[in-house]
């Protein structure tokens, strides 16, 4: 679609219908969404955003990690297209993928999935990653970077491609038997989270600590003063100094 006002929405409006593996591609969103609601609206034809509804993952235990698995599909994306010329893509738990190092650091790309209520056990994941926006000169909330702000001059058309191939690979792994443990490690490899301290906002509390793993469901396993929590919804803020 040339425009619309959320790729996520306007799937899971249609789940009950569409079939497993639809995606929607937009270049324009109005009314595009991060986790909390948060609003998010980029200059039309500038950023890949698009939405995937799924429903085959091998089994309803494995939804949950569709966010880890899409990240970890765009970081391999970035790694394998441009190197270290724009920095170490990682993951930040839980949805978000970073630039860390390089000549523009920050936020390159959000997720969020949905789960979607019906019969069958459905999700709706969608991602927006910064191709030409921002840039140079340009405003943006606090911390977004984006590949022509390290330099790359790419169509984010020509990124559609290389995501859906990657992370319908990862998507096959998490299906196998053993699909959430090899998720899991490839998610720790790619982390920018694990080893860090972290400062984890929930709806009802708070809590700091160290991460210091990944449950086989994907929470955050963090250590508070030697006892170990496991998050599975919150907002994480990295406190300890690194490169990003």
């Amino acid at each position: 679609m040339e425009e619309t006002g959320s790729t996520n929405a306007d799937l899971v409006a249609v789940a009950n219908s569409a079939t497993d593996g639809t995606v929607l591609v937009t270049g324009h969103q109005t009314a595009g969404r991060g986790r909390l609601d948060r609003r998010w609206e980029t200059p039309p034809g500038t950023n890949l955003m698009l939405s995937a509804l799924l429903r085959d993952l091998g089994g309803a235990d494995r939804i949950p990690l569709v966010t880890s698995a899409l990240a970890v599909a765009v970081v391999d994306v970035l790694a394998d297209r441009y190197g270290d010329a724009i920095g170490r893509a990682v993951v930040k738990w839980p949805n978000d993928v970073l630039l860390v190092g390089g000549p523009a650091p920050g936020k390159v790309a959000g997720i969020l999935a949905e789960l979607v209520d019906g019969s069958l056990p459905t999700v709706v994941v969608g991602i927006g990653l910064n191709v030409g926006w921002p840039g140079e000169g340009h405003e943006a909330p606090p911390g977004a970077t984006s590949l022509a702000a390290t330099g790359v001059d790419e169509r984010h058309d020509e990124l559609l491609e290389p995501v859906l191939d990657s992370f319908a690979t990862r998507l096959e792994v998490l299906a196998s038997p053993n699909g959430p443990e090899r998720l899991r490690e490839a998610h720790l490899e790619r982390s920018a989270t694990i080893g860090r301290r972290v400062r984890v906002q929930r709806p009802s509390d708070e809590l700091e600590g160290e991460a210091v793993d990944l449950a086989m469901d994907g929470a955050l396993v963090v250590d508070v003063a030697g006892e170990r929590s496991e998050v599975r919804a919150g907002d994480v803020v990295h406190l300890r100094t690194g490169d990003e």
